[in-house]
């Protein structure tokens, strides 16, 4: 007792001495990226004010958490929100600001906490590093943290899988600094997006801007959501150290300057996995396990240019668990799911030159994705049990240029982009179609050229209360005749934004957006024949989406959005006679079959969003989605798609506390997605089982099924003691803290078993062909509640 009480006021008299750090802002136009005069104040409390050209330093400010004003004479404020200041460490920070279109004599500043651009004024969401950290249930993922908004669905509550306005998971793109990252899950789902832990390191970022529509022109093959992952600057004082010690993995980075004159800095990262250990804690059948890294590199010139290189990849690997509780759930996911090891890598180099009217931006990328599985009946490793034994590469060398100017009052960007990719397929697969069972000997190696070229303008009329955007853009590619043609993928984009009162805004965006088919399909090759060649075209998506905004006191927003999108040359598979619109959401691989492009769709909604950011120690959002999400069938109907759920409701709140005490809480509810029923007489047919390895759906009855209602409500609690040099925090996140029911509706099908663990065959003197197991049949293991609870450590 007498050493607790010792050890209570060596902590306490430590978190005496001064506990102060320091922040840099470079301020510069947004437009052209160079340096500006500026006002900095720090929100809430005395309201501090700092000045300076180019770069200001707040040096000795307690350790906190802060939003900062910036404010430079003829532009809009902008904002650095919940910035989190630790003792003894220098932060570095960029703002660009927006110049105002004309000289007013008086102009009523508002302030404006949430981010709007000319080219997406509706659609867009930013959210912050220190959003992401505190946001219950993320466990520190920017993927699970975007569920907060409107229009994002999900699959699973242990997947990345994520469907924004009834788009499936593989119409989603990501980029970091510029540079185009197209794997940002451990054990993606190849020809998707989703896996089941994010990639990045979310210390290094600053924000994220996530768009569900109003893509800029400068972004190519998007359909339904963008990610712009903008990083933070190292600190420019020394070498600052971080460690997280987590239930689920083990984490180091580094930050800080790597020259004398600070020019050149760096940041890196890490990452190793204990989720094998947490699944097997808590009785999962499957135990996956990763490493990941991530740096960025970079370079700041006196002229204003800067350098960077980037980089992240990852290993996966993955294990059955043995000793897991053998009830039919386990069982039937240890039947059907792969071993499946992959890796990844990014690598990219930017540079951007300042020039007297405008800036270039130069990027050049990398990208490769190894994906491997293999599957025996039973997990019986003998040559006759092998089902598939699948291996796949996909590489791609990119290069970006874009180019911002100014004619008069008119904001130009124009720009070409230029990808060499290279995809190979060497695999084996035997696999139950609707009508067939098929056995695919695919050797692919298939070389791709894709090209684009955009252009987009911008211009504030009636004293900066309209701003209107036009853009387009242009894509070709090599693969085939259908493709080669850029002007027949001409990509026009139109946006509006009307403030029509000192707190409102109408706000309106129309376009037309493409993109290319997943290499699995494009390179599914039989008998030295590209099967899909002459059958795939571009994907196609037509987007209306209006609403009204308003910004409010207390950084409070209200947001309410209609959205329509009509979707065409959606590829269908061939042997399913079912959209790819409709798949996407689980282990495995998309696309790797005979398709064409005869699919088409739609999906349309109102989105409703309040949001507070932090102010007064208190921060909220709700968030409401009404949708309909439909795709064709074999016939030409449009039939509820697999991401079809009507009502989407999210309440994420949370509130800081004295000394240093954080607790937030957020509850979803999603209902019920369509589920195509199996064919269970045909499932149990012994050599349709041997293969499928569970039951197969019928897909002439494709989503005719409703799954249950998804609920869950996650928690977490964050606690900070602050020192001199250095910051301790812990934390304590719950994913579905009452373990729901499970989403799915579909019954749990395996086999009755005879005491050497066969399947029992219930007519064994009939014709094989004909012969069929005894079924049985239950209910899906309720979701089980999963804790994540760490150490952080800041020096």
């Amino acid at each position: 007792m007498k050493f607790k009480l010792i050890l209570l006021f060596f902590i306490s008299s430590l978190s005496l001495y001064s506990q102060v750090g320091s922040i840099n802002i470079n301020v510069f136009d947004d437009f052209s990226k160079k340096p500006l005069t500026a006002t900095v104040k720090i929100l809430g409390g005395n309201e501090e004010q700092f000045s300076g050209t180019g770069n200001i330093l707040i040096s000795d400010i307690s350790s906190g958490t802060y939003t900062f004003e910036i404010v430079s004479e003829g532009y809009s404020p902008s904002y650095l929100n919940e910035i989190n200041v630790v003792p003894n460490q220098n932060l570095t920070f960029s703002v660009g600001l927006t110049k105002f279109a004309t000289d007013i004599q008086e102009v009523t500043i508002t302030r404006k906490a949430y981010k709007t651009t000319a080219e997406s004024p509706v659609s867009l969401r930013n959210i912050t590093s220190e959003e992401v950290q505190k946001n219950a249930g993320s466990n520190r993922d920017v993927s699970k943290a975007i569920l907060s908004f409107p229009g994002v669905g999900s699959t699973a509550t242990f997947r990345n899988d994520l469907f924004i306005r009834g788009g499936s998971s593989a119409e989603n793109k990501f980029y970091i600094d510029g540079i185009e990252v197209p794997v940002i899950n451990h054990f993606q789902t190849q020809g998707a997006s989703g896996g089941p832990r994010g990639i990045i390191t979310v210390d290094f970022i600053k924000d994220v801007d996530f768009y569900s529509g109003a893509f800029p022109a400068k972004r190519n093959d998007v359909l339904s959501s963008l990610f712009e992952f903008n990083l933070k600057q190292a600190r420019k004082d020394k070498l600052g150290y971080k460690a997280v010690l987590g239930l689920d993995d083990m984490q180091l980075m580094v930050d800080g300057p790597l020259s004398k004159d600070q020019s050149w800095s760096g940041l890196f990262s890490v990452r190793k996995s204990n989720l094998q250990l947490l699944f097997k804690g808590i009785g999962l059948p499957f135990l996956p396990s990763y490493y990941d890294t991530t740096f960025k590199i970079s370079k700041k010139y006196k002229s204003g240019d800067e350098l960077y290189f980037i980089g992240l990849g990852a290993i996966d690997k993955f294990e059955f668990n043995d000793n897991a509780k053998k009830t039919l759930s386990n069982l039937t996911l240890i039947d059907r799911l792969p071993n499946s090891p992959q890796w990844n890598y990014t690598v990219g180099a930017g540079y951007r030159h300042l020039v007297e009217n405008g800036n270039w931006l130069f990027t050049w990328s990398r990208n490769m994705l190894d994906n491997q599985a293999i599957k025996y009946y039973r997990n019986i490793e003998t040559p006759q049990n092998l089902l598939y034994d699948y291996q796949s590469r996909e590489a791609e060398n990119k290069v970006r240029i874009d180019r911002n100017f100014k004619v008069n009052d008119y904001q130009f960007s124009a720009g070409t982009n230029v990808n060499f990719a290279k995809y190979s397929n060497n695999s084996t697969i035997k696999q139950v179609n609707q009508n067939t069972i098929d056995f695919d000997q695919i050797s692919s190696e298939l070389n791709l050229v894709q090209y684009g070229l955009y252009l987009q303008t911008a211009k504030k009329f009636l004293e900066d209360k309209m701003q209107l955007s036009v853009g387009a853009r242009i894509d070709g590619s090599n693969y085939s005749d259908l493709t080669s043609n850029p002007f027949e993928q001409f990509s026009p984009r139109f946006s509006l934004n009307y403030k029509f009162a000192e707190n409102w805004a109408a706000n309106f965006n129309t376009g037309i957006y493409y993109q290319l088919p997943a290499y699995t399909s494009l390179g599914f090759q039989l008998n030295n024949n590209l099967v899909n060649k002459n059958s795939l075209k571009y994907i196609q998506n037509t987007h209306f989406v209006g609403g009204l905004e308003f910004n409010g006191k207390d950084n409070l927003r209200f947001t309410l959005e209609g959205y329509y999108k009509k979707y065409k040359n959606y590829p269908f598979s061939l042997r399913n006679q079912i959209s790819l619109a409709n798949i996407g959401g689980d282990f495995g691989v998309v696309g790797n079959e005979p398709l064409d492009s005869r699919g088409f769709g739609e999906t349309f909604g109102l989105e409703f969003l309040a949001q507070k950011r932090t102010l007064n120690n208190f921060y909220g959002i709700v968030a409401y989605t009404f949708g309909f999400s439909k795709f064709s069938d074999s016939a030409g109907n449009l039939l509820p798609s697999s991401w079809d759920s009507r009502h989407i409701l999210t309440m994420t709140t949370g509130k800081y506390f004295k000394r240093n005490w954080n607790l937030g809480a957020r509850f979803r509810l999603q209902s019920g997605l369509p589920e195509t029923p199996y064919d269970l007489q045909r499932s149990a047919l012994v050599n349709i089982w041997n293969v499928a390895n569970g039951p197969v759906q019928d897909f002439t009855q494709l989503n005719s099924l409703r799954g249950n209602v998804a609920h869950q409500l996650d928690i977490r609690a964050e606690k900070k003691w602050i020192f001199k040099k250095w910051q301790f925090t812990t934390y304590v996140d719950v994913v579905n803290v009452y373990g729901s029911k499970s989403a799915s509706n579909l019954p749990v099908v395996n086999l009755q078993r005879d005491a050497s663990d066969n399947g029992i065959i219930a007519n064994p003197n009939a014709p094989q062909n004909q012969q069929y197991y005894v079924l049985e049949t239950g209910s899906a293991d309720k979701n089980t509640p999963l804790p994540y609870f760490g150490f952080i450590f800041e020096f």
